[in-house]
This record gives C-alpha cells, structure tokens and sequence, in this order.
C-alpha cells in the first residue's frame, strides 16, 4: 500500500474512529428501538437522516467548492457522537432533531471526503486510494458492530452506546492534520449553482445515477430489515456476526477490488456487481438459515466490490470544475437509494421487499447497461460539454 498517499491515509484512519463510533450503533437502531416497543422509531429517525442528507447536497456542494473540504470534514464530524447521545436520553423529539443534524452534517462529510480523495489521488489511482480509505472506513465498521453486538449480549445498549459515542470526536481531532488540497488553494471565481443546476439536469449524468442509486440500496436493507431478518431467524448474537460481513469482506478485498478496477476497467467490476446483488437479493428472500446467510454473504461481496468502484468512478468522469458538483449529486441518489430501502423494510412483508428489490436491480442494471460500453474518458467528455 506504499501507492497510497499520507493525506489519504489520514482520512482514512480518521473514517476509521468516525465508524468505530457511529456504524455500529447505527446498525442496531431498528433492533433498539424494536425491542423497546416502539418498532418505526428506528426507521423513521434513519429515514430522517438519509432524507436531510439529500435536502444538503447541494448546500454541502456550494460550500466544499468555495471554502475546501477541510473545512467541511471538520464542521460535520462532530454531529455523530451527538446522534449517539441523543439515543442514551430516549426522548423520540430529541432523537428525530437529532437525525436531521446528522442528515445534513453526513452529506457534508462524504462529499468532502469523495473531493478530497479525488483531488489527493493521481488518476492512475483512483482505485488503490479509494480501495484504502474503503478498506479503513470498513474496518472500523466492523469493529464497531462485532464488538457492539458482544457488549450489548453482556451490558443491554446503554454502556456500549456511550462508550462509542466518543470515536466520532477522535476522528475530529485527526482531521486538523490533513492539509488543504491543492486544488482548494486556488481561488476560483465562478457561477456555483449555474454548475449544479447543470449537473442536476446533465442527461450522461443522469443515466448514470441508477448505478450509484442501486449500489447505497443495499445499504438501506443491512441497516433496515436485514437486522430484524436475522435476529427473527437465528436470534439476536448472530445480528452483530453477519451483520459485521458488510464490514469484514471490505476490509479483506476493497483494496484487491479498487486495484483491479484500475487495471481492469470499472465497467467489468459494475456488471459482476449487478450478478452478485442480483444472487444475493434472491437466496436472502427465502428467509431460511442456509439461504439468508448465503444472500448476506453475497450482498458483502458486492459492498466490498461496489464501493471503491463507485468512489473511483467520480474522479474517471469529473474535472476540476464540476467534481464537487458530480459528487454532491451522485450521492443524491446513492441516498434515494438508502431511503427507498429504509421505507420498503418498515411497510412490507420480507417476501414483498426482496422482491421490490430485485425488480429494483434489474431495471437499474438496464438503464446502465449502455454505459458500461463507453470509457470512462467518453463519459467525462460528455458531462463535461452537459455541465460546463
């Protein structure tokens, strides 16, 4: 991993504290709150997250494009030790605040931390650094829901909730060390929401986004039904072991997947990827031991594939320009995806949502499918003559 620069690296540790925090606390809320009676609580505050962090992008944008994404990492990384807090006072007002200020401070972290990748990586290693900070992000995540799932079978949630809520602060701390990235030293004067309405309306932009919509779809059934799934079908100490698979299998090959998309192309990985959610969707829908943990592992292959995939993808088709830009709206609709699920696993029955979601895969994989004929190069050129 020596191809992987000093910035990046400290980005990525300082995801790391972020995630040993928040990931898994975030990953048993649904079970938290179910346990405690009130059943849509948990989805509703996740849905509130997910639903303010699109509201923000475009703010998250405007001001990651005039002002650096330092500056953005740093405002938005306390906010999730505040949501965990939120959870010890079991106040439902204070945690629904609560989760609109995490919505909106989430879409100003990621994107600055998709822009900051970008802008610290060299083209020729977009995969290797994305796979790093997947590699990082993911390994305290992991942590984060093996060890939560061991505390709370000894200690209920409320130690290990306060425990974790002090990591998001850590990260804090790590973030005064990056220094500004080179591209947000320069000063550049120029029409912001010209560019995002732009980007917005981009038709090449817009055929794109199924992809980035489908890939944070699955996201929204591991926090949302695929925990209720598991402890209704093998109990609650197997929520925290499958669970941590989302976590565990990027941490083992997001770094071999981000590497091989460079030299190999992104368009091959994204069609496997659509294989493996597609597999995976369908063995989980059958709801029996065997079946479900084979869909939960197929589902992580295609996390720890999609991810640095997806995030390498944002530096082939951007400029200088319109990165920022692409970024906030791309996550736009990797957000819609998470909502989507999220409002799917509180109404329907798991037969109803498995289905709904491959029907989901399906007709995304359609729309993308002529896209992963072009290269990146022509993807670029086109947005760029749609935005600039």
């Amino acid at each position: 991993m020596s191809s992987v620069s000093r910035q990046v690296k400290i980005l990525g540790i300082a995801f790391l504290l972020i995630f040993l925090g928040f990931n898994g606390v975030q990953q048993y809320v649904t079970v938290y709150f179910s346990q405690a009676g009130f059943f849509r609580v948990g989805f509703y505050s996740l849905v509130l997250i997910y639903l303010f962090f699109i509201f923000s992008e475009p703010a998250a944008a405007v001001f990651i494009s005039k002002y650096g994404a330092k500056k953005s990492l740093l405002l938005s990384s306390p906010f999730y030790s505040i949501f965990i807090f939120s959870l010890l006072l079991k106040s439902v007002p204070l945690l629904y605040i609560a989760s609109v200020l995490l919505g909106i401070a989430a879409a100003f972290l990621w994107t600055a931390q998709t822009v900051y990748l970008i802008q610290e990586s060299p083209e020729d290693s977009y995969g290797r650094n994305s796979g790093f900070f997947t590699f990082s992000q993911s390994l305290g995540s992991a942590l984060s829901v093996f060890a939560l799932g061991f505390l709370i079978n000894r200690f209920s949630f409320r130690v290990p909730f306060l425990l974790l809520s002090f990591f998001p602060i850590f990260g804090f701390f790590l973030f005064w060390k990056l220094k500004e990235a080179n591209e947000a030293k320069e000063k550049r004067s120029f029409n912001r929401l010209k560019f995002l309405k732009r980007a917005l309306s981009s038709k090449t932009v817009l055929k794109l986004s199924p992809f980035f919509f489908t890939s944070n779809f699955v996201f929204g059934l591991v926090i949302g039904i695929i925990p209720i799934q598991i402890e209704r079908t093998l109990g609650v100490a197997f929520v925290g072991i499958l669970s941590s698979l989302f976590f565990v299998l990027p941490v083992l090959a997001s770094y071999f997947f981000g590497w091989l998309s460079d030299i190999k192309g992104r368009g091959l990985l994204i069609f496997v990827s659509y294989i493996l959610l597609f597999l995976g969707l369908f063995f989980a829908s059958f709801d029996r031991n065997l079946f479900l943990i084979s869909g939960i592992f197929l589902l992580a292959i295609n996390s720890a594939l999609l991810r640095p995939v997806a995030m390498a993808l944002f530096g082939d088709i951007s400029t200088r320009q319109n990165l920022e830009f692409l970024t906030a709206v791309f996550s736009i609709f990797q957000v819609l995806g998470v909502v989507l699920a999220l409002l799917i696993s509180s109404q329907f029955s798991i037969k109803m949502i498995y289905l709904i979601s491959m029907i989901v895969s399906v007709v995304s994989f359609v729309f993308v499918l002529p896209l992963l004929a072009l290269e990146p190069r022509e993807i670029k050129e086109e947005i760029a003559k749609e935005v600039c």
